[in-house]
This record gives C-alpha cells, structure tokens and sequence, in this order.
C-alpha cells in the first residue's frame, strides 16, 4: 500500500473502528489511519475547518464511512465530497450494517467506489482493499463489492 495514502475511517462505533483498524492491519494496511465518530468531524479534516484549519490535508486519502451516523449521516456525507470540486475524486467506501437495496443505489448514484455491508470477515476485506489498491487515488466507476 502506498506509504502516502490516509485510511479514514468514519464510524460513530468505536467497536466497528476497532474491527476495521484490526482488518487493516492484519492486511499490512495500517501505516496511516485516523478515525472520526461524525460526519462533520471528517468534512472539516477534509476541508481543512474548525480543529483542522492549520493542518494541510494528506494528498491521498481513502474514506471507510458509515451511513447510519447521528448528525451529519453517511450519505449526507458522501454527498457533500462528491459535489465539491476539491474533494470529489477522493475515493469513498461505504462501510455499513445496511443491506438495503434502495440504500445502495443511492450511494452508487452519488459516486461512492464500493459499498460493503458489515460484518465482513476479515479476509474478504482485505480483497476488497487490495483489488481497489490500484485505482485508490483516481476517479472510478462506482461498483458494489459483494
């Protein structure tokens, strides 16, 4: 994995982080991870807002977002990163327990990468990492992983 690319995960369950953060690193992908529990907590480190306004944002960046977030949810989210020039080629994957087709779609729509229903096992995590490893840092057809 590139030493430059920022794993972010947004996940207001500190268990869900910890499960992610331990997939990750059992896939040798734990080099740069930093967690948010809220939406508007990953849009201002995105868009350099609030604690984050001296901080220069990490060049590469993929997000791991939950849908189902008090506030700001993930879809809202995922809407605002994809309708902002600065930030819309920032790969995003949905993290999340929803299965719902029409939940799906919408996400698709919007332009998020992949969409993954949890709990994953581990092993299937880690392929669904690796085979986005290529593309993490371009724009890409939006696909949902099985």
């Amino acid at each position: 994995m590139n030493d430059n690319l920022y794993i972010v995960i947004v996940d207001d369950d500190p268990a869900h982080i910890a499960l992610i953060k331990r997939a990750l690193k059992k896939c040798n992908l734990a080099k740069n991870i930093i967690s948010f529990h809220s939406g508007q907590q990953v849009l201002d480190f995105v868009y350099g807002n609030g604690e984050f306004n001296t901080q220069a944002r990490p060049q590469q960046i993929l997000i791991l977002l939950d849908i189902n977030m008090p506030g700001l949810n993930g879809i809202e989210v995922l809407k605002k990163l994809k309708n902002e020039l600065t930030s819309q080629t920032i790969p995003v994957i949905m993290l999340t327990t929803s299965d719902d087709p029409t939940e799906i779609d919408t996400c698709l729509q919007l332009g998020c990468n992949a969409y993954l229903v949890k709990p994953i096992e581990q092993k299937s995590f880690a392929d669904t990492i690796h085979r986005l490893k290529p593309s993490l840092t371009l724009t890409q057809t939006p696909h949902t992983i099985p």
